[in-house]
């Protein structure tokens, strides 16, 4: 079965460094991670109900499974990704794995 990881990252400190990196240097990155299937990533808006959003911005990743999930982040792409990390995050960092259906 399918998995999503998807990755909550709270108001940063810089948000236009933020967007900055992310886009020109984290995102290519991630799209060498073998076995990505799919990569979404941006912004948060305004909630449904009107109210501001808690997180800045929201990242999915989809692997084919679980295991091709855990082999990926191993690889050195997935480790030169998850290395990147602290070069653009100075606010919280919330993630959660799902299986999609």
């Amino acid at each position: 079965m399918a998995v999503k990881i998807t990755i909550a990252f709270g108001p940063p400190a810089d948000p236009d460094a933020f967007v900055r990196h992310y886009v020109d240097v984290h995102a290519p990155l991630v799209e060498a991670i073998p076995g990505l299937r799919a990569y979404e990533y941006g912004r948060a808006l305004t909630n449904f109900d009107g109210s501001e959003p808690e997180q800045f911005w929201i990242v999915s990743l989809t692997f084919d499974d679980e295991a091709a999930m855990r082999a990926a982040f191993a690889s050195p792409a997935g480790q030169k990704a998850t290395a990147d990390m602290p070069n653009f995050i100075t606010g919280t960092m919330k993630s959660v794995v799902s299986e999609v259906r």
